[in-house]
């Protein structure tokens, strides 16, 4: 199947225009209005028995918003296992084109960021779920990551077969300091000693709010409370 690109217009047109196939160049005429493109997401064994689903908030379409962009934006899901925003078209499932430094907000309230980072001596692109965001000081990041496992044939015959199945990864919590992207620390005492500037505030701070290293909410609060520093 040959690639192609889907444009998003961000005024004059409806929907049903956006969904018009590009040709082979990957164009199509938007009479200078911003386009925002998007390719075919080709789907590989997407026929298979599968248990589980790549999808960690749901395999559920919801709205979103992008800045610059219309707010005819299609309604989006993230695919934790290809790491792609999806939309759909008809019968058919899109993935937007990555875009570093696009910031895409959900309806929900859950913001992703999509960014090309180096995190443990691997490059990387990809979308990261955006917690505090703070470019002079502490940036902090959730990656959420599916894997596919394989299953298992039965070993009697009796029993059935257990197919492939999708399996949720630990979410990995990451901080960006100075462009730099590192693991957050696990507990107390790994991040006293990765962040030693006035340690003495931040382990008060820790000690009275009670802080669980495997919270969202808290690890926002801890962060948020280091930028102050």
């Amino acid at each position: 199947m040959n690639k192609f690109n889907m444009t998003l217009l961000l005024v004059g047109f409806s929907l049903l225009s956006f969904a018009q196939i590009a040709n082979k160049s990957g164009s199509v005429g938007t009479n200078n209005v911003q386009r925002l493109p998007f390719e075919e997401r080709k789907i590989s064994g997407d026929t298979e028995a599968r248990d589980g689903s790549p999808y960690t908030d749901g395999d559920t379409f919801k709205k979103v918003s992008i800045s610059g962009y219309s707010a005819n934006v299609p309604d989006l899901r993230y695919n934790a296992f290809s790491d792609e925003m999806e939309f759909r078209n008809g019968k058919d499932i899109y993935s937007a084109n990555k875009e570093n430094g696009q910031i895409i907000k959900f309806s929900d309230g859950k913001v992703y960021e999509c960014l090309n980072y180096n995190f443990e001596g691997k490059d990387k692109s990809g979308y990261l779920v955006q917690l505090v965001n703070n470019p002079e000081k502490y940036s902090l990041y959730k990656r959420e990551k599916v894997e596919l496992l394989k299953g298992e044939k039965s070993p009697n015959g009796i029993t059935k077969d257990r197919n492939d199945y999708y399996a949720k990864e630990k979410d990995a919590y990451i901080i960006r300091k100075n462009g730099a992207f590192t693991r957050m620390a696990k507990n107390k005492k790994e991040l006293l000693n990765d962040f030693p500037v006035k340690s003495d505030e931040v382990e008060k701070f820790i000690k009275e709010k009670q802080i669980n290293f495997k919270s969202d909410a808290d690890l926002i609060k801890l962060v948020t409370y280091m930028n102050t520093l």
